[in-house]
């Protein structure tokens, strides 16, 4: 897939997309992929051996089955000056540590109270508020409002995961 630049992968996208009034319908890509074959220029973006496709497909799915788990619980916060505050609050059950994914890393289960645990989820919500920003960043602004306050958070997430790094 490294053929496959995302100014590419747009490219040919785009030129389906015109062919079919605008509309790009993945299925009725694949399909003209796999007709027309290698000559396509996205043919080799796919897996066409059946069984690695299937097993692709079935890990694909155990991920699917365990992403958006949560684990609730209650959080005290006690103060000198201030009265006990509980508050209840999620996080993952299982989280996918950036830095071993390209090696394959599987998946830990999520301890809040594990410093590193808690750094890698703010290292990961920084990544997800990036990848909205760019995504919906226009739509925002639209609608006339401001992203301002959204990048503050990214900062703020990035910043809290590289404290827990420089403390390790």
């Amino acid at each position: 897939m490294a053929n496959f630049t995302k100014e590419r992968r747009q490219e040919i996208i785009q030129e389906f997309a015109v062919r079919h009034n605008g509309n790009y319908n993945p299925r009725i890509f694949l399909e003209e992929v796999e007709r027309v074959g290698p000559l396509h220029p996205a043919h080799g973006w796919f897996e066409w051996d059946a069984d690695k496709a299937a097993f692709e497909h079935k890990l694909w799915q155990a991920r699917e089955f365990a992403k958006g788990l949560r684990v609730t619980f209650q959080v005290e916060e006690v103060g000198q000056t201030k009265p006990v505050r509980i508050r209840q609050t999620e996080t993952p059950l299982v989280i996918s540590p950036i830095a071993t994914r390209r090696d394959g890393g599987g998946y830990k289960l999520f301890d809040a109270n594990d410093p590193s645990h808690m750094a890698e989820h703010c290292r990961q919500a920084a990544q997800a508020m990036e990848t909205w920003l760019r995504r919906y960043g226009s739509a925002v602004e639209f609608a006339g409002g401001s992203m301002r306050n959204l990048e503050r958070l990214k900062t703020l997430l990035e910043q809290a995961a590289k404290q827990h790094d420089i403390a390790a």
